[in-house]
């Protein structure tokens, strides 16, 4: 038996090169890289795993990489025995000292009984059922329900990232919501990235290196998911990333729920570990991006809905041409309408009140030609009311101002068909149709019709 520990850890050490090279990267760093020798007893190798799954894994496939690495370096080695904390009352030849430090181990690594520490206190309005999904968003939706109904299964880990506003907090409280009312065991900490590294800073402070390791991985290597949001904000900080890449590691192999947010791709995070990058991206990465004009629509209905109060089609609609930079100031927007017309006791039908609530928003926005330019130029130029261009008035003049504006909505705007009929007044599919092929026509035909769509588009153009 030898139980020099510096002889030890200098053989284990001349070892590790052989082995990393007949393993993958992401299996050295999750299992290889948290063993630690400890003995070599009846002309085994000692070595002790910090848990139960991390010792079978390797048992089960790479014991013999390992042993041949061994044996080069000392040929009257016979094998190795993986051993954990809790199998060290069994470890007769070990050294007291590893004894008395391994069952110190076990005593600290205890999971706290108080499960109520693990859990965090997620936003009940936030849930996936009042999550409004669209093209912009709905692979992250998919992708965040899958593993809230399975943690650990499926996308592990999950990244999800996008702009500011766009909906990844939403989804974040959503997963946590899901599971707590599925499954009230499981224990879950959500936190951004800065509350992350804050709990590391106070781990350290007034104790060595080895009790602040303990410390800081007790608390949660025993979880079973773990939430971290905007995780770019850990860029620079390079003790904190060690910390995340081996309480990545741990939960990982123990097949526990990770999940992440950013504000951009994991390769786009500057000042970052390569490993830390590699694992961010060895599960499913997702972006949720701007929504387009429907989600945006959708998303406004079901706010106004909620909060039972009446808002009109074209109001929605003109909202949602306006505010396209994210859902966050979307439905600032529309509170700020519902605000107005509540304090005026008015109804959110009228263009003119929507441009008074929203004036110091819309007043900044310039950018690509809006439905609500088009109207109101082409209102201007025949001189009708923009009430009636969407109204029910069939009158001559009335009828066709607002076939033309249907044409240049058309023509101008890259937007559905169903989306222009709901912003005229709720008019269905086959009348935009009608009326912009019977416009398209004219203009072919009638110089007066191609005059009026040449003059209405450089008015157009100078308004946008």
């Amino acid at each position: 038996m030898n139980n020099n520990l510096a002889e030890i850890q200098e053989l284990w050490n001349k070892a590790l090169p052989i082995i990393s090279k007949s393993v993958s990267q992401i299996f050295y760093d999750v299992f290889i890289a948290n063993l630690e020798p400890i003995s070599i007893s009846d002309n085994k190798f000692i070595l002790i795993a910090p848990y139960e799954s991390c010792k079978n894994s390797i048992n089960k496939s790479y014991k013999p990489i390992i042993e041949k690495a061994i044996m080069q370096f000392n040929p009257y080695i016979e094998g190795i025995n993986i051993i954990t904390p809790t199998d060290v009352d069994g470890f007769i030849d070990a050294p007291k000292s590893i004894i008395a430090e391994a069952e110190e181990i076990v005593e600290k690594e205890k999971p706290n009984s108080n499960t109520k520490d693990y859990y965090t206190s997620f936003e009940e309005s936030y849930s996936f059922d009042n999550f409004v999904t669209g093209g912009s968003n709905k692979a992250a939706f998919v992708a965040a329900k899958t593993v809230a109904e399975n943690p650990g299964v499926q996308h592990n880990p999950l990244f999800i990232y996008g702009g500011v506003g766009l909906g990844k907090t939403h989804i974040m409280h959503a997963i946590g919501n899901f599971i707590k009312a599925n499954n009230a065991k499981k224990k879950i900490i959500y936190m951004t990235s800065e509350n992350f590294t804050n709990d590391y800073i106070d781990s350290i402070k007034n104790n060595n290196s080895k009790d602040m390791n303990r410390q800081f991985r007790n608390k949660y290597r025993n979880l079973d998911v773990l939430m971290i949001d905007d995780i770019q904000f850990i860029s620079g900080k390079p003790s904190t990333q060690e910390a995340l890449f081996h309480l990545f590691n741990e939960l990982y192999q123990a097949k526990k729920q990770i999940v992440f947010t950013s504000d951009c791709h994991p390769k786009e995070i500057d000042n970052i570990d390569e490993r830390l990058t590699s694992r961010f991206q060895s599960g499913l990465t997702v972006d949720i991006s701007s929504p387009d004009l429907e989600t945006r629509i959708a998303i406004l209905r079901k706010k106004a809905y909620n909060k039972k109060f009446d808002v009109s089609n074209n109001v929605i609609n003109y909202i949602a041409e306006c505010i396209n930079t994210n859902i966050r100031e979307l439905e600032g927007a529309l509170s700020k309408v519902i605000f107005y017309c509540t304090l005026n006791n008015i109804k959110a039908d009228n263009l003119d009140i929507v441009n008074n609530a929203l004036k110091d928003d819309i007043d900044n926005i310039s950018g690509p030609i809006t439905m609500n330019t088009i109207l109101k130029c082409v209102s201007d130029y025949f001189q009708v009311d923009q009430k009636d261009l969407i109204g029910k008035k069939k009158t001559k003049n009335i009828a066709e101002a607002r076939q033309i504006a249907i044409y240049l909505i058309s023509d101008l705007i890259s937007i559905p068909l169903v989306s222009i009929g709901d912003f005229m007044g709720g008019r269905d599919h086959s009348t935009i149709i009608h009326a912009r092929d019977k416009i398209s026509g004219l203009i072919s035909t009638n110089n007066k019709y191609a005059n009026y769509i040449r003059d209405l588009t450089e008015l157009i153009n100078k308004k946008a």
